[in-house]
């Protein structure tokens, strides 16, 4: 794609006039949409923003808002978020105004929030449809948590005309049970039966003491299964190898089914997999994995038996697995590794075939064959796609956005647009994303449709020059920190973490505070870790110091980089060769930050026709 090919899209500045009026208009909001404001609207016709002053005049409107006037709004909104963010705010404002014939008047069925689904049935309940308001307030009710404020009406209608049966009720405690809320166990006895209030008394019991199950002399009831198994399940947690005597010793007390039986298994057989101290016995536990063919729990299992060179129970374990995930190219590499270890001769084919892959375990075996490692990209597709007019105008608002500073909103308006798409074009917007200097928009563009083999549109060289700067400084690879940027934040410069990492370089604000100091510059807090260069030079600085602390290991320092340094250096106490400790490292995330920065710089590097290798002869022959 050409830029030519995008000239239905102006360009930033083309639309610098109109951009600074829309600024002048959303001022003018404030003090009201008077004749000034009006006139701003009236010349914005056409602006991709115009419908966001639209919709915040009609957010005011709320209140004698129709539904004729709500449903003409959000069809002017199509092609953005705004129109389910509407709907939203009229729904919330009608059901607290409790005008039910509104409410209902913009829907088809029940909406997907449960505070709008309480609203949606005190409305169905207002309407005369008792039903189908109090069935969905049991589905509402059974739930280990408590709801929106919304549906206590809803909630105090149902138990005054007909209530939770012993069932639900006894449905929503173990709920609350399994979800750690007590307090709930105890809210719910009071529309209980007598019977079941003493069921609940013993629940409750067992939830503050799950030890109580040790020994204890249960009395029988239909429900004695569901107390013990929820009780043994919240033992495994304190200590498994307690939890499987204790199972054994009540397991004649009640009538248990297989889920039960399943559930209590996979429990302890979980928490003994992580287990440092006091799990179920070992050999208990193998059988139970190979019995229960739950891939959660065979993976774990096999990280254990990958990092112990147990090579026969590898194969056993792989052989476990569903076929969907046996075919991944980890566990492809997995068996070739075990079967030439345990001295089979016909490996060969394996490794061949595993070496066309792409991946990290993909370019492991390409080096053990000594071969070049496959990109397997693919090139823009023929003929070019039209865009439709919906998609055009999320492509102006994501950009307008974006010139405005709007980062958040932006990367919302781009994949809402994405998802109006057919998956297998979604690739071609991300040529817009390239051509426009989005990086992360190209490479989310990509990842919605999957088209995994655009390589042009995964990974493209972002902010370079400040790369190739610091790195020059810093005497490290660009590369290798690009591809830690493209792991860490997908090349997105305002991305922020559940944990609070910021940044293309994803820094936590006190780390950043801490190398900016040793660098003895003046740390501008964290909002100045989305600056790219600040963010680019203060993570490089970071994983160099990493570098230097693990002797130039990048397979360690990358761990460290993620999961912290002290970390690592517990994880590295045993001796295993560089492909046995990178699968064994007991967090998940961590696992698969290292292969995928590692296998990113080979492809970056080979895409600029440079020579690279997975590992260097140091890392591969280091013990870990």
């Amino acid at each position: 794609m050409s830029a030519a090919e995008i000239d239905w899209l102006p360009t930033p500045e083309q639309w610098a006039n109109e951009r600074a009026l829309y600024q002048r208009a959303v001022a003018e909001l404030d003090s009201g949409a008077g004749d000034r404001y009006q006139r701003m609207r009236d010349a914005l016709t056409d602006y991709p923003l115009e419908v966001d002053l639209d919709f915040s005049v009609k957010l005011g409107q709320l209140h004698d808002m129709t539904v004729e006037e709500a449903s003409l709004f959000m069809a002017s909104a199509k092609g953005t978020p705004l129109a389910s963010r509407f709907l939203v705010a009229y729904l919330r404002h009608k059901g607290q105004d409790r005008r039910w014939q509104s409410f209902l008047g913009v829907l088809d069925g029940a909406p997907a929030m449960p505070e709008l689904q309480c609203y949606y049935y005190r409305a169905k309940l207002a309407s005369g449809d008792r039903e189908v308001a109090f069935e969905g307030a049991a589905r509402l009710w059974d739930v280990g948590f408590s709801q929106d404020d919304a549906c206590d009406p809803l909630f105090d209608r149902w138990i005054a005309s007909r209530g939770p049966s012993d069932d639900v009720i006894w449905s929503r405690a173990l709920k609350a049970f399994d979800a750690k809320n007590g307090h709930l166990i105890r809210y719910v006895k009071r529309f209980a039966s007598v019977p079941l209030q003493r069921d609940l008394d013993e629940l409750a019991a067992v939830y503050r003491r799950p030890s109580r199950l040790e020994g204890d002399h249960h009395q029988s009831s239909p429900r004695l299964a569901d107390i013990l198994v929820a009780g043994v399940v919240r033992l495994a947690q304190l200590s498994p190898s307690r939890a499987y005597q204790t199972f054994r010793s009540v397991r004649e007390d009640a009538a248990f089914t297989d889920a039960h039986l399943q559930i209590v298994t996979a429990a302890i057989v979980r928490h003994s997999l992580f287990a440092e101290r006091s799990p179920a016995p070992s050999e208990w536990v193998d059988a139970q994995v190979g019995a229960l063919r739950d891939d959660d729990l065979t993976v774990i299992w096999l990280r254990n038996a990958i990092g112990n060179g147990e090579w026969q129970a590898v194969l056993d374990g792989i052989d476990w697995l569903s076929s969907d995930l046996r075919s991944q190219d980890r566990w492809r590499y997995w068996s070739a590794r075990s079967l030439e270890s345990l001295g089979e001769r016909e490996t060969q084919p394996l490794w061949e075939n595993l070496a066309n892959e792409r991946s990290f375990h993909g370019f492991l075996a390409a080096d053990r064959l000594s071969r070049d490692y496959q990109l397997n990209a693919v090139l823009p597709a023929k003929p070019l796609t039209a865009f439709t007019a919906s998609v055009r105008l999320g492509v102006g608002r994501a950009q307008e956005l974006m010139a405005l500073g709007d980062w958040r909103q932006a990367k919302e308006q781009w994949r809402h647009t994405l998802n109006q798409m057919p998956r297998g074009e979604r690739a071609r917007l991300g040529e817009v994303a390239l051509l426009r200097g989005w990086p992360d928009l190209a490479t989310d563009a990509a990842n919605a449709g999957g088209s995994w083999d655009r390589l042009d549109l995964r990974f493209p060289r972002s902010y370079w020059e400040t790369f190739q700067s610091v790195a020059d400084e810093l005497e490290v690879d660009p590369y290798e920190l690009l591809s830690v940027a493209r792991r860490e934040s997908g090349l997105y410069p305002r991305a922020r973490s559940k944990v609070g990492a910021r940044g293309l370089m994803q820094l936590m604000p006190a780390t950043a505070r801490s190398v900016a100091n040793d660098r003895k510059e003046v740390y501008g807090g964290a909002s100045s870790l989305y600056d790219p260069e600040t963010s680019i030079k203060l993570g490089a600085t970071y994983y160099i110091d990493l570098l230097s602390r693990f002797e130039g290991n990048r397979v360690k320092a990358l761990a460290a980089y993620n999961a912290g340094p002290s970390r690592v250096v517990r994880w590295a106490e045993k001796e295993m060769a560089v492909d046995q400790w990178v699968d064994s490292i007991p967090f998940g995330e961590t696992r698969e930050y290292v292969q995928a920065v590692l296998a990113y710089l080979v492809i970056y590097r080979m895409r600029s026709e440079l020579h690279v290798s997975l590992l260097t002869t140091a890392e591969r022959e280091a013990l870990y």
